[in-house]
């Protein structure tokens, strides 16, 4: 069964020297950032690196998988990092888009370069972005079929929201994102938590985001990747309540006379709360668990 990464690592596309540390950080997927964490004046020399890192890493580097961010595709230096892809021997997992405010935007990365990656991810992280978020997503459906994920872009949205980057500030991006993703069937991927030294902050915005729908936290630093992960873990009430229930669904299936429906401990349960109880005891199996 296919498992939504939980967790992203972001690695500055400037410090070559730690891609290899931070795929080795125990993240799902490591990001290698060309867009905000290098200084304009490093970009082609940033570029040149991850390429060649990426053309040239193992398939799978300590379990991770491999993304990177690119700069904005209408932008000179988003379009001299496809150049740069098409020009290497690199294929990734993941390709990120920041800025998506178009989903013909994301119709191009496919018409060019397919072959190079996985899957993509739209970064909305601009208010016209998420008011077009449903149609981004929706282009899974046409023209590109590899969509896999919304991500949320919270610092950029902010400031271009006046809102302050905290929890009430992103509420209403975040539901509009989550509903816009799930609509087309996408994952749905949340901003970092910038907060390093507030572990059990992270943990409790992580459960929050968890409960609102998204399937992945982002991080900044290594540090924060598995207070994430054990966010991700259900309770022990919530796994005794999934066990308790799945065995009393395949014991109903199987019946002579198997119903859609039917009593559990006074609660009626239908197929999405029986999918719900599965999925909790499967990932929890593998030591991990998805959202909803």
């Amino acid at each position: 069964m296919y498992l939504p990464p939980r967790s992203m690592l972001f690695v500055s596309g400037e410090k070559p020297e730690r891609f290899p540390k931070a795929l080795a950080a125990g993240a799902d997927v490591v990001c290698i950032d060309l867009e905000d964490a290098v200084h304009p004046q490093r970009k082609a020399q940033a570029r040149e690196a991850v390429f060649a890192f990426a053309g040239s890493r193992e398939p799978q580097y300590h379990g991770a998988r491999l993304a990177i961010r690119y700069n904005g595709l209408r932008t000179r230096e988003g379009l001299a990092d496809m150049a740069a892809l098409l020009a290497s021997q690199a294929h990734v997992d993941y390709l990120i888009l920041p800025k998506v405010e178009h989903g013909a935007d994301l119709g191009l990365v496919h018409a060019w370069a397919a072959d190079r990656f996985d899957a993509l991810v739209a970064l909305i992280e601009t208010p016209l972005g998420i008011e077009r978020a449903a149609a981004i997503a929706a282009s899974v459906h046409d023209g590109a079929p590899k969509l896999a994920a919304l991500m949320l872009g919270g610092a950029d949205l902010s400031v271009e929201l006046g809102a302050e980057f905290a929890w009430d500030g992103l509420l209403s991006a975040r539901g509009r994102l989550v509903n816009a993703a799930r609509s087309a069937g996408l994952q749905a991927w949340d901003v970092p938590h910038l907060g390093l030294d507030d572990l059990p902050g992270l943990v409790e915005e992580t459960r929050a985001v968890l409960r609102m729908g998204f399937t992945c936290k982002t991080a900044i630093h290594p540090s924060q990747v598995v207070p994430i992960h054990s966010a991700f873990l259900p309770d022990a009430a919530q796994l005794e309540w999934a066990l308790a229930l799945v065995a009393a669904g395949d014991a109903m299936e199987a019946t002579d006379a198997p119903r859609g429906a039917f009593l559990f401990n006074g609660m009626m349960v239908d197929p999405p709360v029986l999918a719900k109880a599965r999925r909790i005891v499967q990932f929890a199996e593998a030591g991990r668990v998805v959202g909803n």
